[in-house]
């Protein structure tokens, strides 16, 4: 999974300004309320297209040196040019890309705001972490402590019903990952042993129960997170996201660290 963008089109947005993206807003829009809806449905329209999921899918690509955001800026873009707004682009790509904090009643409208899920959660370095069911790939039912060393799968970070951007940068199989959001037991154990077997994934993988995704409710791990407990569960290291991934290197020398 990856980091992603509350306006889906800016680069060099921080996890804490994805989480916080209210915080930030224009102070008033040019735009008229009703106008900027009918961009925001427009947008999803061209999101969703086969046009635009091809060129997403071409922009993923691991040889490409652009990303789906470079494409997504341009979509925003041949928005502003459909309803007239060209003269005043940069004005305009301000107004819809904050559309949903200028009118937070439009916030279920653009995919990359209602589905959305990152917050950095209450677990903080030093709390004892909880314990949680989860599903193992037996379909046994048991604590997550049991298993230390598993990593739980929980929500799909761009569902093919969701959020769609026809990625394959980091498959093995070079073809874009989709699948639609998992909502039963059996839809998540399909993709996590998927997962498995396309990543080569060695290490124990369990999931969380879909009725309550009580992990995810818990740990915020959506889209992606890394935790390092101590030998008595307390957590010594959150990782933060940043620029669109985790950073590794910061990981790997806590880790060292600590030996």
């Amino acid at each position: 999974m990856g980091m992603v963008h509350y306006t889906s089109g800016r680069r060099n947005l921080t996890y804490e300004e994805l989480i916080k993206s209210n915080a930030t807003k224009p102070s008033k829009s040019f735009i008229p309320k009703s106008l900027l809806k009918l961009m925001l449905i427009r947008e999803n329209e061209l999101r969703i297209s086969d046009e635009y999921q091809k060129r997403f899918h071409e922009a993923e690509q691991t040889s490409s040196s652009t990303s789906w955001l470079d494409v997504a800026d341009e979509l925003q873009r041949q928005v502003i040019r459909e309803f007239h707004l060209d003269e005043e682009m940069n004005d305009a790509l301000l107004c819809l890309r904050c559309a949903t904090q200028i009118y937070p009643d439009l916030k279920d409208i653009p995919l990359y705001t209602k589905y959305n899920r990152a917050r950095d959660g209450d677990l903080q370095v030093g709390d004892i972490a909880p314990d949680v069911p989860v599903i193992h790939l037996d379909e046994q039912e048991n604590q997550l402590f049991d298993g230390l060393k598993s990593s739980p799968t929980v929500l799909i970070t761009h569902a093919q019903d969701e959020w769609p951007i026809s990625s394959a940068r980091w498959s093995p199989t070079k073809m874009p990952i989709k699948y639609n959001q998992t909502r039963t037991i059996q839809e998540r154990l399909t993709v996590a042993k998927d997962f498995i077997r396309d990543f080569n994934i060695e290490i124990p993988v369990v999931i969380d129960k879909p009725e309550e995704n009580l992990f995810e409710k818990l740990y915020a791990p959506w889209p992606v997170r890394i935790y390092i407990l101590d030998k008595d569960h307390r957590l010594i290291y959150k990782a933060q996201p940043s620029e669109t991934m985790l950073q590794l290197k910061e990981l790997t020398e806590y880790l060292a660290s600590i030996k």
